[in-house]
């Protein structure tokens, strides 16, 4: 009954010995090629796990904070704007600035200011480090809020905000590190700046020049690192004061100076000029050495200048017209050229 079939011990042998892996015998000469090449044929046996979690570790790396982002004194994280290529002031007279914002770039504004942001800029306004600040800010002429715009990069790479002044003004950029990290500047001057620019309270040395200066006892003050926007009616003068150098300057044309320039008032001389001079009783006077900017036309003095030419109360001026009146009564106007005609006229 066996014939032509293998013993069972036989079979079961056979059949363990086709399960086994086959080995292939190779050639001395291929056995050392295949050693030196050992790490190149573990790696394609073995995942090398270590280059994916170097891939994890830098995608992760890429939400981090940039290394060239900085921080402000209220804790505000962001990137310096270089306003060398990312400003642009527009008009003459009266004019604006348009500030071109990147991802992760931080713009701090006067509330209020705002003319137009484009699509994927943010406004977010704060105290700017708490009610203390924002009450320091006040005395100097700035409001209690302050606004930081923000762009998302959701509409390009670049996002853009304008910003105009409440008086019809100038704008001059200013760096702080040109001038020794400090500028002292009048009351309300700012209009924007980098985000690690700080705004302080800068008290006049003396009574009489914080009574009789035309910029009260308190200045505004801007320090840190950036640039800044300062706004000033009217023709804009820079000048350069040498060591000892005084210029005597009227009430009220002062935007700012550099820190190191003496501020302090001297007392008209003259009855004559004091009475019908229209300088007052005082001028101000800057000792150098450093850098002055001066305004030609003092928000002050247009304001007054109006507020004199406003009729008082009383009685019915020649601001509130009647009805058949005319515009000027008697001694012409509008109402007079109107009834002139040929007919009227002849003999």
């Amino acid at each position: 009954s066996t014939i032509g079939h293998p013993p069972l011990s036989t079979r079961k042998e056979a059949s363990w010995i086709r399960q086994q892996p086959r080995r292939v015998r190779r050639h001395p000469s291929a056995a050392a090629a295949a050693a030196a090449a050992g790490a190149t044929t573990s790696f394609r046996e073995t995942p090398n796990y270590s280059t994916q979690s170097n891939f994890f570790s830098s995608s992760s790396s890429s939400i981090e904070p940039r290394k060239d982002a900085l921080a402000s004194s209220d804790g505000v994280v962001g990137v310096p704007i270089d306003f060398d290529t990312a400003s642009s002031i527009e008009g003459k007279e009266s004019q604006i600035v348009t500030i071109r914002l990147e991802p992760d770039q931080v713009l701090r504004a006067e509330s209020g200011a705002m003319m137009y942001m484009t699509d994927g800029v943010s406004m977010n306004t704060t105290t700017g480090g708490g009610l203390s600040a924002g009450f320091q800010r006040m005395l100097t002429g700035q409001n209690v809020f302050i606004s930081d715009y923000t762009y998302d990069g959701s509409s390009g790479p670049f996002g853009y905000v304008a910003l105009g002044t409440d008086f019809p003004s100038k704008i001059i950029r200013l760096s702080l590190e040109e001038y020794g990290g400090k500028i002292v500047c009048q009351k309300g001057a700012l209009l924007c700046a980098s985000h690690t620019v700080d705004i302080t309270m800068e008290f006049t040395k003396s009574f009489g020049s914080g009574f009789f200066g035309g910029e009260g006892f308190v200045l505004q003050g801007l320090s840190g690192t950036g640039d800044v926007m300062v706004k000033a009616g009217g023709a804009l003068i820079r000048r350069d004061l040498r060591e000892g150098e005084v210029l005597r300057i009227s009430s009220g044309c002062l935007v700012g100076f550099q820190a190191g320039v003496e501020y302090d008032i001297q007392m008209v001389p003259g009855f004559k000029n004091v009475v019908f001079g229209g300088e007052g009783l005082f001028m101000t006077t800057l000792t150098g050495p450093g850098t002055v900017w001066l305004q030609g036309q003092p928000p002050q003095r247009m304001i007054s200048e109006i507020a004199r030419r406003v009729p008082s109360g009383g009685g019915i001026g020649l601001a509130v017209p009647l009805p058949g009146m005319g515009g000027g009564g008697d001694g012409g106007g509008e109402g007079d050229g109107g009834d002139s005609s040929p007919g009227s006229t002849a003999g």
